[in-house]
């Protein structure tokens, strides 16, 4: 008799066999124990989505049918979370670019600049442009986390984006009026 994909007493029974194997696989790839169990979740939905249907639970084909949906889970998860760090968390020598960028430009006044940045934010650019700290002594010295540090950098960035857009407007504005 072959057991249907949304067969209860199945499922609970490839979740017993299975689960702490996959768990280990999961771990291999992802070294995060909730990131981990979030992908055993996700491979067990996604068996019961499957239109799969297996002798037993106990088949090789039932085994290795988890095995690569646990993998592929685990894979996108990780690779997931691989775009999103590079994204929100630039590498040191990104962040050096990112300082000659944004701060050190001959026809900007820096100082007026932090000025228009509230204080936690001024300590932190300070610390990274000015002080040419890395990350890691600026958490260290103002008792915050190194993603809080990127955190903050990458706001006040943002805020003096917009500060000096808006500059640019207001100087573009009056030239045109005066001209």
């Amino acid at each position: 008799m072959q057991k249907r994909r949304g067969d209860k007493n199945f499922i609970e029974q490839c979740f017993s066999m299975y689960e702490h194997k996959m768990y280990y696989a999961a771990y291999a790839v992802l070294h995060d124990v909730q990131l981990s169990e979030d992908a055993v979740q996700e491979a067990f939905i996604r068996l019961i989505r499957s239109g799969k249907v297996f002798d037993n639970p106990d088949s090789e084909e039932c085994k290795r049918y988890l095995y690569a949906i646990i993998k592929n889970v685990s894979l996108n998860v990780y690779r997931k979370r691989k775009r999103e760090a590079q994204i929100m968390y630039p590498a040191g020598d990104e962040i050096m670019d990112l300082r000659q960028d944004e701060v050190n430009t001959d026809d900007v006044n820096v100082e007026e600049l932090l000025e228009c940045l509230p204080e936690k934010y001024t300590d932190v650019v300070k610390a990274l442009v000015i002080e040419n700290r890395p990350v890691s002594e600026t958490a260290v010295r103002l008792d915050i986390s190194e993603a809080n540090v990127r955190k903050r950098f990458e706001r006040a960035k943002k805020m003096i984006k917009n500060r000096r857009g808006n500059d640019e407007k207001r100087n573009t504005t009056y030239r045109e009026k005066h001209s």
